[in-house]
């Protein structure tokens, strides 16, 4: 029995000597602040795309590209895959160059069109993608078969157009 309070003694000698030590160390190394990050929103930009021009890829040599021309006039052209110019490239349309393409889309009733003139079925065709944003309307349409000749025209003619652009080598950096 005599050694039960001894036993009883050291074991409250030593849980309060180890609850020291946790005060102590909490003393110490006090907890850290807590830091409040304020994030901005982003800013949009003030230069919106208005017209989008894209040809996809097909299995054999077809010319794969991508322009996309903004409301001040700066445009860039993609070459992907088989064509003259590969690599990214920048142009300044004029006011009137844009607003030739959008008479041109305004003439053919773009904005009335099929979202897509497609098949599933068939693999093999490259799709010709178009895009215009005008006077609060936006309208994308995707074209692979069974195309308006009316549409047919006006992407080849948008196509001629951007191509006889001079582009120049243009770097994002």
């Amino acid at each position: 029995m005599k050694t039960y309070p001894l036993f009883i003694f050291f074991l409250v000698l030593f849980s309060c000597k180890s609850g020291n030590e946790t005060q102590k160390t909490e003393e110490v190394n006090p907890p850290k602040d807590t830091v409040v990050v304020m994030v901005e929103k982003p800013v949009s930009p003030k230069d919106t795309l208005t017209i989008a021009f894209e040809k996809t890829a097909c299995f054999g040599r077809c010319p794969v590209y991508k322009v996309k021309v903004f409301q001040s006039g700066f445009a860039t052209f993609e070459g992907l895959n088989f064509t003259e110019k590969m690599g990214l490239y920048s142009y300044q349309f004029s006011e009137s160059e844009i607003k030739s393409i959008y008479e041109d889309a305004l003439q053919i009733g773009y904005f009335e069109l099929d979202a897509s003139y497609d098949d599933t079925r068939i693999t093999d065709l490259p799709s010709t993608i178009s895009e215009i944003n005008y006077m609060g309307k936006s309208h994308r349409v995707k074209a692979r078969v069974n195309i308006p000749e009316k549409l047919k025209n006006f992407h080849k003619n948008l196509a001629v157009t951007l191509q006889e652009k001079d582009w120049e080598t243009y770097s994002e950096r």
